[in-house]
């Protein structure tokens, strides 16, 4: 950790005098990125015209701002191949999405391949989240010394190909090795996702990055529909008991499961996405040449100030963030059609609707944060949304005790819709008003979210089986009162020692280095 800060040190302390630019810069920072050639897709003689007429109106892209999107897209060349290259970026996200979101409604077939009971069961969550935090940390290593396209094929390919495979394993030691693949690619994915819509959109990168999270959302929703027609259904079993009076037993059990097909439709999904960034990487190869797709930069200093032992308390402060809110988002996610088959009693195809209609109020939450981000602070909206996560898990917990069933259905989706904007809002309050963000913190955050799912499905398993399914509320409940006490802490640290974090994208932060109260300037670049 220390050699950590004292490189992130550094960092600050040259940042103001750094230019950065795709062509030059050597920076490990999430916000310095290698040009990539989003026109790939169109024909040679089509990608001359366009930069030859670029070359003829000699226009920067700060120019264009003014333009509506369709006219912009026309004329400003680095914006329209940022553009294209982020839904690029989209897609990959609804196949991240869509392979989490199917875990949660297919693990009770899961369970039946490989003959396991929940407890047991709980290590394909944990092995998953086990690969996803190598896959971020590896990924936050070579994201800034390796190929970014190739970085974020090779992800997709490998996640795609290890979850497709997942339900053709009846060994359990074989499914979690799946399962862990499906963690690596994953984690590796989602650090480069997030490092790569950061470098390439900087300032104007708000709405793209809740965007981006959106994508992940839809891909949620999507998975469990997807996954319901193919589980196993209930068989009516009946024997003539003979031994006595005439009587007839009757019993139930689940038939055999056809999940296969789905997770083979997942296999389409994900491995697709990483499809254009491979013929983007061989393109270039081929060509020799990259495209300039520079975003306007931040024109903002960051606070160089801070001592070491305060800038390691934030450290840890923020990765516990991460923590706790990953553990309450997965866990909700993953065993909500669990709970609702044990405690509820209710059908699997109901449980696998109520996991989507989960994600519905998630993605449009997510959805909405694109226009609210425009309007609010990201600490104005994690607060809000942690103040109405709290509410619903109360508001489900009475509900499910109760067994009301209509409350149980409103919670659901208010609960994902307030998860949403969470984890996007974590990542933007921290750039903007408390550390730089570089690539090796960026990997440490995720490192941190992905942990919380390394020990809370073997917790949440173990309670459900032996004492009761009603503890997944209650651990869900008791973990995002502690989120959101982590957060005010961060908050007050940050209001205390940090002065006038910045409004804008162009408000210098002035840092006291001591508990000393100063006068606060905040200058206009």
């Amino acid at each position: 950790m220390t050699a950590l800060l004292k490189d992130d040190d550094k960092s600050q302390s040259d940042f103001n005098h750094h230019e950065y630019n795709y062509e030059t810069n050597n920076h490990a920072s999430v916000i310095a990125a290698e040009p990539v050639d989003t026109d790939a897709f169109l024909p040679e003689e089509d990608i001359e015209k366009i930069d030859q007429h670029h070359a003829e109106i000699n226009d920067t892209p700060d120019n264009y701002k003014h333009l509506r999107l369709c006219a912009r897209l026309k004329v400003d060349l680095p914006y329209r191949r940022r553009f294209i290259h982020s839904f690029g970026l989209f897609w990959t996200y609804i196949g991240l999405g869509w392979m989490l979101g199917q875990t949660g409604p297919s693990l009770p077939d899961l369970q039946q391949i490989v003959n396991q009971d929940l407890e047991s069961a709980s290590w394909l969550f944990t092995i998953c989240a086990l690969g996803y935090v190598l896959g971020s940390l590896f990924g936050g290593v070579l994201y800034d010394r390796f190929d970014k396209l190739l970085l974020i094929s090779l992800s997709c390919f490998l996640m795609g190909l290890s979850t497709g495979f997942v339900p053709y394993c009846e060994s359990f030691p074989l499914m979690l090795t799946m399962r862990f693949l499906s963690g690596l690619g994953a984690g590796s994915l989602d650090t480069g996702g997030n490092a790569d819509i950061l470098s390439i959109w900087d300032a104007e990168g708000r709405p793209y990055i809740q965007a981006l999270h959106a994508c992940f959302g839809f891909g949620g929703i999507i998975a469990p529909l997807v996954t319901e027609p193919f589980l196993s259904k209930f068989e009516v079993i009946s024997k003539l008991n003979v031994t006595g009076a005439n009587t007839t037993e009757i019993t139930t059990v689940y038939g055999k499961t056809s999940i296969h097909y789905s997770y083979l439709i997942s296999l389409f999904v994900i491995f697709s996405g990483g499809i254009p960034f491979f013929v983007m990487f061989v393109r270039n190869k081929c060509s020799n040449n990259t495209r300039d797709m520079v975003a306007p930069k931040l024109n903002q200093k960051r606070p160089d100030k801070l001592s070491l032992w305060l800038k390691t308390f934030l450290y840890i402060l923020l990765s516990l963030l991460m923590l706790l809110y990953c553990a309450v988002e997965d866990t909700f996610s993953g065993f909500l059609a669990t709970f609702c088959v044990n405690y509820l009693k209710w059908d699997k195809g109901i449980s696998s609707f109520a996991t989507s209609l989960h994600w519905v109020g998630f993605s449009i939450g997510r959805f909405l944060g694109i226009f609210l981000i425009t309007f609010f602070r990201p600490v104005q909206l994690l607060c809000s949304y942690q103040i109405f996560l709290i509410l619903a898990f109360i508001a489900f917990t009475v509900c499910s005790f109760k067994f009301t069933v209509t409350g149980v259905w409103i919670f659901i989706p208010l609960a994902g819709f307030s998860m949403s904007v969470i984890w996007p809002c974590i990542f933007m309050w921290t750039e903007e008003s408390i550390l730089e963000v570089t690539g090796k913190i960026a990997s440490m955050l995720l490192i941190a979210s992905s942990s919380g799912m390394l020990f809370n499905p073997l917790m949440v398993g173990y309670l459900m089986q032996n004492i009761s399914p009603v503890a997944f509320v209650f651990v869900l409940l008791a973990e995002s009162f502690l989120c959101f006490g982590t957060f005010l802490l961060i908050f007050l640290l940050v209001k205390k020692f940090i002065k006038n974090p910045p409004r804008s994208a162009d408000t210098e932060i002035v840092v006291s280095p001591s508990t000393e109260m100063k006068p606060l300037t905040a200058n206009s670049d």
